[in-house]
């Protein structure tokens, strides 16, 4: 591979900010690595306390669709346009088709599916930052990931934007390999930006906008290379073309309707999703705004209260602490790849909810810039004193960060910063576990008063679905549908205006789920069938057994 002093993105794999730290490139090397494997188990373990989220079945239900195409039972005009047809389906058809083969609870399997790409986009993220800006900012931004409480989060049960999130900092990473000088593109390397580009697509059509940045990065080597040969650019546009069509073509073989028309459909999809018709009220600074209507701050506001200070801090010394020009050329073009997509939403007036999950694949490129500036603020220090007061306050970030993984833990996603006052101050102020991941503990609740007992507890509760799905981890527990009336337990998630959170804070409650410091995720009430249970737990009466829901 050829170095580069001057271009922006392609990079040599050497460290390229000189520190006091440099001088051991390969413990660095050897760190990262013994870090990403410890962290492997860590968050495949971690998956299996995180509950099953609000479109996991939907997303289940369509990998298993997907499934069936591929084995000749479906047929391609069953994918007709429906809404679900502008998402392709690679994680969803490799959980189904796992579900095949190994005997345990699905939402068990598939969140230890998510849980091993949220570690690939870590490790990726590191790597992508070890290439840029040297070993030890690769060790760093691996670190900050690992302990960006939404993202760890999202990494053990979001089936839709974590996958693609982890994908596309592989695919950037693999971007950034191409060489410098004609041909560009070697064999090797654009098989791996193929394939990376085409797993993306398969899990989300945003991948489109990484062909384009790839697209770029050739088109600015070869104005830096000033080449005018017609030969040459037409082989290097020939390259191009052929690894675009690879792309397309292997990037729906997951998705039977862009399948149709492979060159075309993926360019419809992406038009399709970042205007989704899709009306929701969304609850943002203690107001309610149609998720089509959002405040153009929206997007960025979000970015920022939800992002472990340690982080803000890097990403805002990467503008500020720059050693040298090739640093300042590279941070530029990773600034360019974080902040396009949140102006793109913004311009284009996006369908946004559920805080940004939308657009968690930015996240990974902002802790590269955050450990990139870190590195720089290093770098820049004269005295032993002065590094040793950088390390101290970095030491002090991340510990920070882990304590907060630690003390919020399973309910990292409901993370807000100190900017709104944590999570107890964004209650009521901003959606905050949208998705239900807390059904699992309230369910988990449950079951433990079950098991105490010695009798079957009946639950039901809103949204449905989740106290339904979660309840299959426990045989102590039978789920039925709260029209019935026969439930003994009543879980109600915190979701909703602004007034009905009030009063549901307000309500009499048996259990509480909380975060750490005393937001309200969800309570569990009694059911009209609870006086029974009360007399079943004295051995007075046996209540009737009720088959769970199929």
């Amino acid at each position: 591979m050829d170095t580069m002093a001057d271009s922006a993105l392609v990079t040599p794999a050497g460290p390229l900010i000189r520190t006091a730290l440099d001088p051991v490139p390969k413990l660095a090397r050897r760190i990262f690595v013994v870090l990403a494997l410890l962290l492997l188990p860590i968050m495949i373990v971690a998956s299996f306390d995180f509950g099953v989220t609000w479109d996991e079945d939907s997303r289940r239900t369509y990998g298993h669709k997907v499934l069936d195409f591929l084995r000749g039972l479906r047929t391609r005009e069953e994918f007709r346009e429906t809404g679900g047809h502008l998402y392709p389906g690679l994680f969803d058809t490799i959980c189904a088709a796992l579900e095949l083969w190994i005997p345990v609870n699905k939402w068990v399997l598939r969140h230890v599916v998510n849980a091993i790409f949220g570690w690939v986009g870590v490790v990726y993220c590191g790597r992508l930052a070890g290439r840029l800006f040297g070993w030890w900012s690769g060790v760093l931004a691996l670190v900050l990931l690992a302990l960006s409480p939404r993202y760890f989060a999202h990494s053990m049960n979001n089936p839709k934007d974590l996958p693609f999130a982890a994908l596309s900092v592989v695919a950037l990473y693999y971007i950034s390999t191409v060489s410098r000088r004609w041909p560009y593109i070697s064999l090797s390397t654009g098989s791996k930006i193929a394939v990376s580009l085409a797993l993306a697509l398969g899990v989300r059509v945003g991948a489109l906008l990484y062909l384009g940045y790839f697209g770029l990065v050739i088109g600015g080597l070869v104005i830096a290379e000033r080449i005018t040969n017609w030969r040459q650019l037409a082989d290097t546009a020939l390259r191009v073309v052929a690894i675009a069509v690879v792309v397309l073509l292997l990037g729906t073989v997951f998705w039977p309707w862009a399948g149709g028309a492979p060159l075309t459909r993926p360019f419809v999809a992406l038009l399709g999703v970042s205007n989704y018709p899709w009306e929701a009220f969304v609850l943002y600074r203690g107001s309610e705004h149609l998720s089509t209507e959002l405040p153009w701050h929206y997007a960025p506001w979000w970015l920022l209260i939800s992002t472990p200070p340690v982080v803000l801090v890097g990403v805002a010394c990467s503008l500020v602490f720059i050693p040298n020009r090739a640093d300042l050329r590279r941070k530029a073009v990773v600034w360019a790849i974080a902040i396009i997509p949140i102006v793109a939403s913004i311009l284009r007036s996006s369908t946004l909810y559920d805080g940004i999950r939308h657009l968690l694949f930015v996240y990974p490129v902002f802790v590269v810039l955050a450990a990139a500036g870190w590195a720089g603020v290093h770098s820049r220090a004269r005295t032993l004193l002065q590094r040793r007061l950088v390390m101290t306050a970095l030491a002090i970030g991340v510990t920070g960060a882990l304590v907060v993984m630690i003390r919020f833990h399973p309910n990292q996603v409901a993370y807000f910063n100190a900017l709104v006052g944590g999570p107890k101050g964004a209650f009521k102020q901003y959606d905050v576990d949208y998705w239900g991941n807390c059904m699992l503990q309230a369910v988990k609740w449950g079951a433990e008063r079950a098991r105490s007992s010695g009798v079957t507890v009946r639950m039901s509760g809103h949204p449905n679905h989740l106290v339904q799905q979660n309840a299959e981890r426990y045989p102590e527990v039978v789920y039925v549908h709260d029209d019935l009336n026969r439930h003994h337990l009543e879980v109600l998630l915190a979701r909703g205006a602004k007034r009905d959170l009030g009063r549901l804070a307000a309500r009499p409650a048996l259990h509480h789920v909380t975060t750490a410091d005393g937001a309200l995720l969800c309570i569990i009430t009694a059911g009209p069938a609870l006086p029974e249970f009360g007399r079943a737990r004295e051995g007075a009466t046996s209540p009737e057994p009720v088959a769970p829901s199929k």
